[in-house]
């Protein structure tokens, strides 16, 4: 009887138990880069509203947007990063040389929001500015010394045209076309990273 007791015991513990639970602080992560990313650049046959940057050549207007001018030049992108973000509930940490200088990370975070990122989507930090680069992957340096400093993170995705970025990085990269910036492709590929 005895055993019986202790069986049924062990049945009952052992399958009422919960789960683990996930840890609450845990977050998705976003490393983003501007240029090339939602910055592209843009041609029309008008000119454009802001002035600066512009160039007229052959009855065409050509346009990248700078820092300074506080938006990127591709909405369209902008409105990709929107969906990934909110599917997701990722955060942004800002990779781009966009975040140098005085008041950068500020800067560029009115130039996101300027350009249609959603209010609610958080911005929450920028990586670190290496002075000497170890080898020539400098930003996935930047990017692993953010990640050192961070435990929390559940899972994260790197938007940039380029591959500067660790061996051990790649898989979390999304290699974004240049001349196109982010699109429907990269955020398929950057949901299965994220979903991984």
């Amino acid at each position: 009887m005895v055993g019986r007791q202790f069986v049924a015991l062990v049945i009952r513990v052992r399958f009422s138990m919960p789960a683990p639970l996930k840890r609450e602080y845990e977050m998705k992560i976003i490393f983003l880069d501007i240029d090339g990313v939602l910055n592209t650049l843009m041609v029309d046959t008008e000119p454009f509203s802001s002035s600066r940057g512009q160039i007229l050549r052959d009855k065409f207007y050509y346009k990248l947007n700078m820092p300074n001018d506080l938006e990127v030049s591709n909405r369209q992108a902008v409105m990709w990063l929107n969906k990934l973000c909110i599917e997701t509930n990722a955060k942004i940490v800002i990779t781009s040389t966009w975040r140098m200088g005085v008041d950068g990370l500020e800067n560029t975070k009115k130039a996101l929001y300027n350009s249609g990122l959603i209010k609610d989507i958080e911005i929450i930090d920028a990586t670190p500015i290496l002075q000497e680069p170890k080898d020539m992957n400098i930003r996935g340096h930047e990017i692993q010394m953010w990640l050192n400093e961070h435990q929390n993170i559940d899972n994260y995705v790197i938007l940039d045209d380029d591959v500067d970025m660790l061996e051990n990085q790649l898989n979390h990269l999304v290699q974004v076309n240049t001349y196109y910036g982010f699109g429907f492709p990269d955020y398929e590929k950057a949901i299965k990273i994220f979903e991984g």
